[in-house]
């Protein structure tokens, strides 16, 4: 019998490999696109451009301050009171106003697609909703610490001409000045993360970016009104120190010359509380409502 027959009539033919394996969703994949969807989205891109505004118009006022500080104690016969360290310090101290508009860069990247509805897309394509939840916050966390770690490149360009040129160059080995670098990108990184899980949990870019920067705003300012109206009580003072703005300080300032209350180390666990206190409830929200 002819073997071509045979196989028609009766034998099973040899399989076909499964097709799905080669569109398998994976984490990885779900990473990449969401990636390229960040990089895709223009009002990401202007966000950034304004980080790097705010930036370069600090240093601008940085080498102009510097220049004045050179001056003034010259004319006056003192000593100049600038260090190449407190140079660093003057400038990174920006980037507790990065970590507002990288926030809500963070906040817009997810409630784009619900206002847009392409979050029905996205999840068709990756039904996982909490790979989908993860995947798309870490590639927006790295997306952040990418741009904030181009800001710390800018902000090292200029300053470390200017306080070589002003004989103010601080030791570039010492501990220092690498942690005020790593802590200051870190605590951006981080407490973008809050911005993310409020996006996840409202659903609404005005809603998310508005309590975003009440959070980070009004509790210092709350705080403050609440000292002067308990007559400067311990408790209330207390209170000032676990405030996100505080624990970012407290967090860089490491064996710098500002003063810190906590360990350094809890001040960043509790950075990452509050990051916690913000993702958590917006990863349930996310799995559990409708698109």
């Amino acid at each position: 019998m002819n073997a071509d027959v045979s196989h028609a009539i009766g034998a099973p033919g040899p399989t076909a490999a499964p097709s799905v394996v080669s569109g398998e969703v994976t984490f990885a994949r779900a990473l990449r696109a969401e990636w390229l969807k960040l990089t895709a989205l223009r009002l990401n891109w202007w966000l950034c451009a304004a980080a790097v505004a705010l930036l370069i118009l600090t240093l601008i006022a940085t080498v102009l301050s510097t220049r004045f500080l050179i001056a003034d104690a010259s004319v006056s016969g003192g000593d100049a009171q600038l260090t190449g360290f407190s140079l660093f310090e003057n400038v990174f101290s920006i980037f507790t106003l990065v970590t507002i508009l990288m926030g809500a860069l963070a906040a817009v990247s997810i409630t784009t697609e619900h206002t847009s509805g392409s979050i029905r897309s996205s999840l068709a394509a990756v039904p996982n909703r909490t790979m989908f939840y993860f995947a798309k916050l870490l590639a927006v966390l790295g997306f952040i610490g990418a741009l904030t770690a181009a800001l710390v490149v800018l902000s090292s360009v200029v300053l470390l001409p200017l306080s070589g040129f002003y004989d103010v160059l601080p030791e570039l080995l010492g501990f220092e000045i690498w942690w005020l670098v790593f802590s200051s990108w870190a605590a951006v990184v981080v407490t973008s993360a809050i911005g993310f899980g409020l996006g996840a949990l409202l659903r609404s870019t005005a809603g998310a970016v508005v309590t975003y920067c009440l959070l980070l705003f009004s509790g210092p300012i709350a705080l403050g009104l609440l000292l002067a109206l308990s007559g400067g009580a311990a408790w209330v003072t207390d209170l000032m120190r676990f405030e996100i703005f505080a624990l970012q300080r407290q967090f860089s300032a490491g064996s710098a010359s500002m003063s810190t209350d906590l360990p350094v180390p809890v001040a960043g666990l509790l950075l990452l509380v509050w990051a916690a206190v913000a993702l958590v409830p917006g990863w349930l929200v996310f799995i559990r409502r409708d698109a």
